[in-house]
């Protein structure tokens, strides 16, 4: 034998013994593997997804749009036109879901915050018209995930979710138990009150140019303001889409038959759009609608009467320690509203000159904002003569801090006012520079803000921000609706404040969440439980202008706006005892439970923040502020994850003096896991919590975090923060994620094997046949993008036995009963590729499969 023929027989053995290691020998035992795998309760698929082993029923339009039911968590997939996918040229730019809303369930779209996705949530009539829209995504960076948000009007029929650039994996989620802590957080919406064509643009330092030539090169009109602060453009009225293709080659979403239900929803759809490609240019460091904001009571018929709320807050024991006269210096209320009425009898020496920010002129005279005569509210008027009308005047009513001065900032009128002018009157009463160019000779103590609208704006909020540490109180109003704290009141910087009414419960009508931080009187008019024979609200100053010449009056009213007068009544009677007392130090007694009596639940609620402000309690807390040990305090205290909810997020902080560390906390039961996301060295900051439903039965379920931290000087302290978890029950004949793919996967990270199924009576049947002897993985999932990948994110998952466990299977014998679960749930999971399929032996996964935790 030649050396040659030597060589060939050495590699035909090498080969053939790799062969028949890879195959295995013909007496080497083989075994039979099966399991069931059941799709999570309210699971449901969108009809055409990309992947081509299933069917593609079309819903892209009202007319053939897919029925489903809510509670229901949907996966789906989208593709714009031009876009690579099984669709062709057209893509699959849109689903409609057909869905009984009922008026306030919330619906929820997430999608994988990927570059070149663009996505829109939208709401359509029984006739198909657009009634809403959500175009500016709220973004998770930890998850890499975005998110759109509407709340169901009523006439809601349709759910649509579009793609306007990129093709992607989603999930949708319509919730019948509101997020208060989402609705917070959420992006503007075409339903928002806010000025069609008005943008307020913050741009980034160093800007060349003056702004008004940067706005017009981008066929907008620069109207106020200033490239060092916010400045007010506006898109030219009938202009709208060349604004558009200059801002960003904007061609039409919606097509011409799809209509808006009115010309005005659809300019404010065409705002939004330029809203959202003013943001995405580098120069620009904020931008947002102009908001409608509006004053936060609810009128009714006037009644002259008493003011039963001084006695509820303890506010005649509280006089007995200060009535609001510092020694040397007078307190400031800026009340940023409708104006005050300076003719007023009962506010005669208690007004310094303000400004109007409507007529853009020194004054803060309130004109009236009707020009029927008897029809203004004289809001600004009322809310002044709460918190601080002339008292011990033989006249009138009595305000909360007798010494303090008022500052009428008017930046509301006839229906309401725009959110530019309110920030130009926040500014002033601050001394910051503003549009009027000047400032009062010294800034406010406390800014009341009995109003509100819009949504979360990152620069507001450092302007909030800054604010506060200039050592000013702005102390504004939750809103009316009974929802979730609304803005400027939901801002980290801002005093929330709700209202009860005249038996120390909250009002009906009072807004609440986590935001919220603490209650004051605001009465309830539909009752007289005072017994005094007067509606049960709020009297105070006003104005008589049905003859048409404006004179001096009390009225009742009632909500959110008048408990904000009364809370920043006590807050200048605080300052008047320590004057050097910042919103810092008043948030620290707060989170003591030291300035409020407690409202059931014990602690703080949602519902009542930390409970009822007491005056008097109050005023003896600031007089000790230096003895307070540190406290160890969760915003919120509770958390709700109703139905669909897999992630939110709490945060710790030291609620009196000293330092605390915080040690350990406990993230018991199985299904509940907590992660720091970002905390000091102390530990204080905010922590991220993660639910799984995979391993639950339907039903309720409750847990406690509890965090422990040392303190320095005292006894270690623990603090319980609630959990509640709700479960649905499966529903056999609709639970589907659609069609499944079962891997079977050895230690070494291989996929062996992979088998496709469609649910059959409500589960889904699996079974391996001749699988070698060995460890293997279970994990399951839908590749609704057809990228050959399972378990990406918005595709359903499931693994043996749970998916957080991911465990190793032994299969030495013949293995039954390997069931799991599988469903969208929201959460990171590292994908398989190649995914092939009808084959086994599969490749090497490009990277060794886990679950993320």
């Amino acid at each position: 034998m030649g050396f040659s023929d030597a060589i060939r027989v050495a590699v035909t053995a090498v080969l053939l013994s790799l062969l028949l290691a890879a195959c295995g020998s013909g007496s080497a035992e083989r075994f039979t593997v099966t399991g069931v795998i059941t799709p999570d309760a309210l699971n449901r698929v969108d009809s055409d997804t990309n992947d081509p082993e299933t069917p593609a029923v079309r819903n892209n339009d009202p007319d053939e749009a897919q029925a489903v039911v809510a509670p229901a968590i949907i996966g789906g997939f989208v593709a714009a036109p031009g876009t690579d996918s099984r669709f062709g040229a057209d893509g699959d730019a849109s689903d409609v879901y057909q869905v009984q809303l009922q008026a306030g369930q919330q619906i929820i779209l997430e999608y994988p915050d990927s570059a070149g996705v663009d996505l829109q949530l939208l709401l359509l009539d029984e006739d198909g018209d657009r009634m809403d829209a959500s175009v500016l995504p709220a973004k998770d960076l930890l998850a890499s995930r975005a998110s759109l948000s509407l709340v169901a009007p009523e006439g809601a029929r349709f759910v649509e979710v579009r793609a306007v650039s990129g093709l992607t994996n989603y999930t949708l989620r319509l919730e019948t138990t509101p997020s208060l802590a989402l609705e917070t957080h959420r992006g503007p919406r075409v339903s928002d009150e806010f000025v069609a064509g008005d943008i307020i643009v913050r741009t980034r330092p160093g800007l060349v140019g003056p702004a008004a030539v940067e706005a017009q090169s981008l066929g907008l009109q620069a109207v106020a303001g200033h490239a060092a602060r916010e400045q007010l453009w506006r898109m030219p009225e009938g202009q709208e889409r060349q604004v558009l293709q200059l801002l960003s080659g904007w061609r039409p979403v919606v097509r011409e038959d799809r209509r808006w239900a009115s010309p005005e929803l659809e300019a404010r759809y065409q705002t939004l759009l330029a809203v959202k490609a003013l943001r995405q240019r580098p120069e620009m460091a904020a931008v947002s609608p102009n908001f409608i904001v509006r004053p936060k009571l609810l009128p009714d018929d006037p009644f002259q009467g008493l003011q039963w709320f001084h006695a509820n807050i303890d506010l005649p024991a509280a006089w007995d320690l200060s009535t609001g006269r510092a020694p040397d210096k007078e307190m400031i209320i800026a009340v940023v509203d409708t104006g005050v009425f300076r003719n007023h009898e009962d506010l005669q020496g208690k007004l310094l000159t303000g400004y109007d920010f409507i007529r853009m002129q020194p004054g803060g005279d309130d004109p009236g904002d009707s020009s029927q005569p008897g029809q203004s509210t004289w809001h600004g008027t009322h809310v002044a003569g709460t918190a601080a009308a002339a008292t011990d005047n033989a006249r009138g009513v009595a305000g909360v801090s007798w010494g303090a001065k008022i500052l009428p900032v008017r930046t509301l009128g006839e229906g309401g006012g725009r959110l530019y002018d309110t920030l130009q009157g926040i500014r002033y009463s601050a001394g910051l520079a503003n549009d009027s160019g000047t400032v009062p000779d010294r800034p406010a103590d406390v800014i009341n803000l009995s109003l509100g609208g819009g949504t979360f704006v990152e620069a507001q909020r450092d302007l909030y921000r800054d604010i506060r540490g200039r050592g000013i109180f702005v102390i504004a109003a939750s809103g009316n609706d009974g929802g979730a704290v609304g803005f400027p009141a939901a801002y980290d910087a801002v005093f929330a404040v709700g209202a009860t009414d005249a038996i120390n419960r909250r009002a009906p009508y009072s807004s609440f969440g986590p935001e919220l931080d603490f209650v004051a009187p605001g009465g309830d008019m539909r009752v007289d439980r005072t017994g005094d024979g007067y509606p049960d609200g709020i009297l105070s100053t006003l104005v008589d202008d049905a003859s048409g010449t404006p004179r001096s009056a009390y009225a009742f009213y009632q909500g959110t706006s008048m408990a904000t007068a009364v809370a920043s009544g006590v807050a200048a009677l605080a300052r008047s005892v320590v004057p050097d007392l910042t919103p810092d130090d008043f948030a620290r007694l707060l989170d003591q439970g030291l300035l409020t009596d407690d409202i059931e639940p014990a602690g703080k609620d949602p519902k009542t923040g930390w409970g009822q402000i007491n005056a008097l309690s109050t005023l003896r807390a600031v007089r000790e502020l230096e003895d307070f040990p540190p406290r160890l305090s969760a915003v919120p205290a509770r958390l709700d994850f109703g139905f669909t909810e897999t992630t939110l997020e709490f945060t710790l902080r030291n609620a009196g003096g000293g330092s605390l560390q915080v040690t350990r906390w406990t993230d018991s039961p199985e299904w509940l896991s907590v992660a720091p996301q970002n905390v000091d060295e102390s530990g204080l900051g905010s922590y991220r919590v993660d639910v799984s439903r995979e391993a639950l039965a339907d039903g309720v379920y409750e847990a406690s975090i509890v965090v422990e931290a040392d303190v320095e000087g005292g006894p270690e302290q623990a603090l319980n923060i609630g959990v509640l978890l709700r479960k649905a029950a499966p529903e056999l004949t609709v639970d589907t994620v659609g069609r499944l793919y079962v891997l079977l996967v050895n230690e070494d990270g291989d996929t062996i094997a992979e088998q496709g199924v469609d649910l059959q009576d409500g589960r889904y049947p699996y079974r391996f046949e001749r699988v070698p002897a060995g460890e293997y993985r279970i994990v399951a999932g839908t590749d609704m993008n057809d990228d050959r990948r399972i378990c990406d994110p918005g595709e359903a998952c499931g693994a043996y036995p749970i998916l957080g466990l991911f465990e190793r299977v032994l299969i030495d014998r013949d293995r039954s009963g390997l069931d799991f679960s599988v469903g969208f749930r929201g959460q990171p999971v590292a994908g398989i590729s190649p995914l092939r399929r009808g084959g086994s032996d599969l490749p090497r996964p490009e990277a060794p499969m886990r679950v993320l935790p």
